[in-house]
């Protein structure tokens, strides 16, 4: 976007003079000098003016009453408030939000919200901190805004983990020291040195892979130009961040190799946590994509219109972008990272989740997340801020092996694990075995810090509560509420089922809704592993034993909803249920 000669040119002389006059600018906006801390409450601006007039400046190409005008409202008078706030929950920091309320007298109002971003070296820089994103990512110029991010984490952010000398490598990784013959490395799990590690989605069988070909790719390395467009990208993203070495799993775990497979799976939280960093391929469907060239839409301004302040000598342009606009699809102007085809997948939850830094490669631009942060590269105007993170106490290395949570942050973190559990089983697996290994390096981090039995999805700690779970109805068809056809996880567990499972945090609410479980109590319970080596992995069977007041039940079954009522008295009772 470029400043346009003259920025009058943008609107009408009645706006011009008016609502973007220097004084009712600065009145609304402040000055330069002057923080949101310093002027937390700027009064609104308003103005009135009649429809025929904004109709008719829109014709002519006024982009501000193009933005206001309303379809329904053809005549009378309309009163145009505008004010703006602080926003919290967008970078980069300083980001402010003008709030528009358009009433018109006989067509009732309506209030839109806009994120401002414009150029580095326009005018209104001065005052608007917001950028536009930057779409080709392939660049020396991109690589270098994301090692700024990641030398302003390691600096600054101290609830972020610092890089460790002693990180021991996985067992396999890829030397990418040859940019042409990358070769796979075996560390014999005492070599230490950072790494990066991949997430992304497979999209099919891998053209690509490590199985008994194992020695050639140590000895004599792959051929960059035969892997896929994704690995490709890469191992040049990791060179390019002047690191050597790069775990990708379709290459680093043996794909033919069952034993190999449970031990590598069961190293997942390590290899991400303990990764330097995380590239996220977010925007590639597959393999075949690649997330560097991948073509990315310019953004597309509602309203480009004048920025006047008595705090800069020339006159600005800033864009005006409608906050969380959900037109989906217009990509151009919006970005939720949840529709992205890597949130679809169940296995990159985790890896979204366990890794202190990530570039996450978005249908967007490049956006850089921590346990700080979340920002684009660049300034670049990035809504919403707050990526899903682990909480604070579960994440804190320091706190494991401890088992010495406060009640507080105990339940902070069972709320957390709820919504876990509710966006993993919104995503899908390719292998119904894989429901519970999927989320296994999550529920091991939970496990190493609050101390408790992880249960096939549920916990030792909270069990009573954990049993209330129950397969979300909306949006969910039978099809997709089935059992698998081999056992997978016991029948109280919701890896035991297919669909979205909806589990409530009850503990407060209990004693009001008259679910007092202080009348069950657990008897015992047991799971059976399938592999010793991946505790956190699939399970062969389970056992469940509960004590509790038992009352005789009527099922009411309708088209789409089956009711339950409790009837009579309770009585003294005992449930083992086993599978």
């Amino acid at each position: 976007m470029e400043t346009p000669l003259d920025p009058a040119s943008l609107v009408c002389q009645a706006d011009w003079g008016t609502v973007f006059s220097p004084r009712s600018w600065e009145a609304l906006w402040g000055s330069a000098a002057a923080s949101d801390d310093t002027q937390p409450h700027i009064k609104p601006f308003s103005y009135t003016t009649t429809w025929e007039a904004v109709q008719a400046a829109a014709k002519q190409g006024c982009n501000w009453c193009r933005l206001i005008l309303l379809p329904k409202c053809t005549a009378g008078k309309v009163t145009i408030q505008l004010w703006r706030e602080k926003v919290s929950d967008c970078t980069p920091q300083g980001e402010r939000e003008l709030s528009v309320k358009v009433q018109g007298e006989c067509c009732g109002f309506s209030t839109q919200n806009y994120l401002l971003y414009t150029t580095a070296g326009n005018p209104a820089a001065q005052l608007i901190a917001a950028r536009d994103r930057i779409t080709d990512l392939s660049t020396p110029e991109s690589f270098r805004l994301a090692r700024e991010c990641i030398d302003r984490c390691l600096t600054s952010h101290e609830s972020c983990p610092q890089p460790s000398a002693t990180t021991l490598l996985p067992d396999r990784v890829i030397d990418c020291s040859d940019a042409h013959n990358p070769r796979i490395t075996l560390t014999g799990g005492s070599k230490r040195a950072p790494y990066l590690a991949l997430s992304y989605v497979w999209g099919g069988p891998q053209p690509m892979t490590t199985t008994t070909n194992i020695d050639k790719y140590v000895s004599t390395g792959i051929p960059l130009s035969i892997l896929p467009p994704t690995i490709r990208d890469a191992i040049t993203v990791t060179r390019s961040l002047g690191q050597k070495y790069l775990w990708i799993d379709a290459l680093c775990i043996l794909q033919d190799s069952g034993a190999d497979k449970v031990r590598q799976l069961g190293e997942m939280r390590r290899i991400y946590r303990d990764s330097y960093l995380t590239l996220n391929a977010a925007c590639a469907a597959s393999t075949w994509e690649g997330f560097l060239s991948k073509p990315r839409p310019q953004r597309i301004p509602h309203a480009r219109v004048p920025f006047r302040s008595s705090s800069t000598a020339a006159v600005g342009v800033v864009c005006l972008a409608k906050r969380l606009d959900t037109d989906a699809a217009d990509a151009s102007r919006t970005y939720w990272d949840e529709l992205e085809p890597i949130a679809y997948r169940g296995w990159t939850l985790q890896e979204k989740l366990l890794p202190p830094r990530s570039l996450v490669y978005a249908r967007d631009t490049l956006k850089y997340h921590c346990q700080t942060d979340v920002v684009s590269i660049g300034g670049a105007l990035c809504e919403p801020s707050t990526g899903m993170r682990l909480p604070r106490a579960i994440y804190d290395s320091a706190n494991e092996g401890k088992g010495t949570l406060s009640a507080q942050e105990r339940k902070v973190a069972r709320q957390a694990w709820l919504s876990i559990v509710f966006m993993y089983t919104l995503r899908q697996i390719s292998h119904e075995d894989d429901k519970l290994p999927a989320v296994g390096g999550v529920a091991e981090q939970y496990a190493m810090v609050t101390g408790e039995q992880y249960l096939a999805g549920l916990w030792s700690g909270s069990l009573l509560f954990d049993l209330l779970w129950s397969v979300h109805s909306a949006g969910t068809d039978d099809a997709k509420k089935r059992r698998p056809a081999r056992y997978r996880a016991p029948s109280w567990s919701w890896a035991s089922v297919d669909g979205l499972i909806e589990a409530r945090w009850l503990e407060e609410t209990a004693a009001a809704v008259g679910a007092n479980l202080r009348q069950a109590e657990v008897v015992g319970f047991w799971v059976a592993l399938a592999a010793d080596e991946a505790p956190f992995g699939e399970v062969r069977c389970a056992s469940l034993r509960i004590k509790a007041v038992v009352k005789k039940g009527v099922e009411f079954a309708g088209k789409g909803i089956n009711t339950i009522v409790m009837m009579g008295a309770g009585m003294s009772g005992g449930v083992n249920l086993r599978q």
